[in-house]
């Protein structure tokens, strides 16, 4: 009998079907013995299960910002961290959460994520104060949203208290990757709801996995809010079709911007507006921004309203803090020649808070410029303004009147 390579022994050593095919010798016995150990110390080095504690009895919260990162340095890139969190939903429940340290996921080859796109995600941010505590913020708001879009593509709810003490415990487990106060960063949390069980025909998964994984950032633009950028209105690609999932936040309609998205940087444009798709006279959104108009003279803060633009919650803040300060909020069709009456315009989210464009540029079927509506030249009053004040309640610097952190404990 022919030798066993010693990465065959270590595939064989992963299943004991396979080894009912073999003879084994006794070196061949030793080897396979070592990868059965090996492999048992790699899955007691990558899963930590969550360890219950009752009430009263929680472990202390660590300390932000001690990791070895250069976080006056941080950009909006992905970085490894100490673990992420993980749920899996199996037999109509979901069960325990995992802390798994391996960056890796093991999934199945029919798993409906891969072949119908059954998946979601959320972005939300967690933040040091000036104490050292840590709070997240407004992770209730993106609890729900994930329910509106799991929903939508026939996935189970995750219940809010579920979400939000799972964004407690991974942020609590990485804390030394949250930017120290004063930094400028926080740490970027990405929960990913998706199918992971096995089906061919078109029906929905029998098992779903829910992660967070988590990663320090800096601020998108060096040094806070960056100088207008000018932006292309997209008029060969929809983002979204009436009545489809444009107001979910799963995975195909961000895979679907990112051709549009290219060939607008090609043109040297950084931004995408995207019209409705029935009849391209409307404003929607950005690639990945809601889109807000200011109108100082008449004090109005003006965003779309459609089915087919997704719920931002930094929009919904904003909006709440406009109105505060004695600005009329209207949310309703913009036509796309309402843009001219705008001072500023706004595109916001939760990566950057806002990002103020300078200019809207449209081409012609012969690719010509055939409109270009012109903002501010710098950072407008009102954009910093909005910027400044929910990034002081966010850092813990002003009063939370709203009561839209909550403490990592």
């Amino acid at each position: 009998m022919k030798t066993l390579s010693s990465a065959l022994i270590a595939l064989l050593a992963t299943s004991r079907a396979c080894l009912a095919f073999v003879v084994p010798s006794p070196s061949t016995n030793l080897a396979i013995e070592a990868a059965q150990q090996n492999q048992l110390q790699w899955r007691s080095q990558t899963v930590l299960s969550m360890s219950t504690t009752e009430v009263g009895q929680e472990s202390e919260v660590g300390k932000p910002g001690t990791a070895n990162l250069p976080w006056s340095e941080l950009g909006f890139e992905f970085r490894p961290t100490k673990s992420h969190l993980r749920m899996i939903f199996k037999d109509g429940k979901w069960g325990e959460a995992e802390l798994v340290e391996s960056p890796y996921i093991n999934i199945h080859i029919g798993a409906t994520a891969l072949h119908y796109g059954q998946a979601c995600f959320e972005g939300l941010k967690a933040f040091a104060h000036s104490d050292g505590s840590v709070y997240m913020f407004r992770p209730d708001e993106n609890a729900k949203r994930i329910q509106a879009s799991a929903e939508r593509v026939m996935m189970p709810e995750i219940p809010v208290e579920t979400f939000v003490k799972a964004c407690n415990d991974v942020v609590k487990d990485n804390i030394a990757y949250v930017p120290p106060y004063g930094s400028g960063g926080a740490l970027y949390l990405r929960p990913l709801l998706f199918g992971s069980g096995p089906r061919i025909g078109l029906q929905p998964a029998d098992e779903y996995t829910f992660i967070i994984l988590v990663i320090p950032v800096g601020d998108y633009y060096k040094g806070g809010l960056a100088k207008p950028v000018n932006g292309l209105i997209v008029d060969e690609y929809d983002r979204a079709a009436p009545k489809g999932v444009g107001a979910a936040k799963v995975a195909g309609n961000y895979a679907a911007d990112m051709v549009p998205n290219m060939e607008a940087k090609k043109k040297g444009f950084p931004i995408c507006l995207y019209l409705d798709a029935a009849s391209h006279t409307l404003v929607e959104e950005f690639s990945t921004s809601n889109f807000i108009g200011i109108d100082n003279e008449n004090k109005k803060y003006v965003t779309p309203r459609s089915s087919s633009v997704l719920p931002s919650i930094t929009n919904k803040s904003l909006q709440t803090i406009a109105k505060d300060e004695g600005m009329t909020v209207e949310q309703r069709d913009v036509p796309l020649s309402e843009l001219a009456s705008f001072d500023e315009v706004i595109a916001c989210g939760t990566a950057v808070v806002v990002t103020p464009v300078g200019s809207l540029t449209r081409f012609g079927d012969n690719g010509e410029e055939s409109a270009k509506y012109t903002f501010t030249e710098d950072v407008g009053e009102t954009t910093r303004r909005l910027y400044d004040k929910v990034r002081s309640i966010q850092n813990g610097e002003v009063e939370d009147k709203y009561n839209w952190n909550i403490k990592v404990h």
